[in-house]
């Protein structure tokens, strides 16, 4: 369950067009995501957001352009994970798509053991789904997905529901995916600080991606998300854009504030 694949590029989109019966949708959207990539999208509601991340897993299809995942396998983590549990217990909710899939009995173990691995919730694997929390559940419908053994993870809104902690470990969760398994993630979110380690980040509004930028600090700097509606900036992103603004640029951020406050006594003295 490495991730890797020969193509150089996960997702082509070449003038896109989408339209509900109510309401157009999506008016035109050009996008390249290399393989391997983090990419994250904001938007305000309406702006096209869910309705891009459907096509990219294949739920809806375009009226009109192309759009091309390469042979890829795309899998979809929706905002509310209680939503893909099938199953009562854990292993056999993550079972289902590789028993679907036809898989012999032991290779659909490996796929479970390797999935709960991957995430780190071994414990987990014969616990009822009734049972945990929203962070679990949104962990348990990240391995069903590496279970099909997806090469492109689509994320629409998946920490919306969880409380500052089980965030926090979702969204280091999805940086191993990305950096360690190598998964091509395409994060959506209306929180912008969740995409602090995506390699670009976009932003949608009335269906077309109207800003592009190489990192969310980058994009704060430019847009003031705070003013932005659909798109929360974060503390920790605030405080980012407050460094960099005086030309500290660290990613860690006590270091940082040490260099800030170093700076200060000096100014003092």
């Amino acid at each position: 369950m490495t991730g890797q694949n020969a193509s150089e590029t996960a997702v082509t989109l070449s003038g896109v067009t989408f339209s509900y019966p109510h309401a157009p949708a999506l008016a035109g959207i050009d996008l390249t995501v290399p393989a391997g990539s983090y990419f994250g999208i904001v938007g305000p509601n309406g702006s096209g957001k869910t309705t891009l991340a459907y096509l990219i897993a294949g739920i809806l299809k375009p009226d009109s352009g192309a759009l091309d995942t390469h042979g890829l396998r795309v899998g979809l983590v929706l905002s509310n994970p209680a939503n893909q549990i099938v199953s009562l217990v854990v292993e056999e909710d993550i079972a289902f798509g590789p028993e679907n899939l036809g898989l012999p009995r032991a290779r659909v173990r490996n796929r479970i053991d390797d999935a709960l691995r991957a995430i780190h919730s071994e414990h987990l694997r014969s616990a009822l789904t009734s049972t945990l929390s929203g962070g679990q559940l949104a962990k348990i419908a990240y391995a069903g997905q590496l279970a099909l053994d997806v090469d492109v993870l689509v994320l629409d809104e998946g920490t919306v529901m969880l409380d500052p902690q089980s965030r926090s470990s979702l969204l280091s969760q999805i940086r191993e995916l990305n950096c360690g398994l190598h998964k091509t993630v395409i994060h959506i979110t209306h929180r912008l600080e969740d995409l602090l380690a995506a390699h670009r980040v976009l932003v949608m509004e009335d269906g077309l991606i109207r800003t592009e930028a190489g990192s969310a600090v980058d994009l704060a700097s430019r847009i003031s998300p705070e003013e932005t509606p659909g798109i929360e900036a974060g503390p920790e992103l605030l405080y980012r854009c407050f460094l960099q603004s005086l030309g500290i640029d660290e990613a860690d951020l006590r270091q940082g504030t040490a260099r800030l406050a170093r700076r200060l006594q000096a100014d003092r003295s």
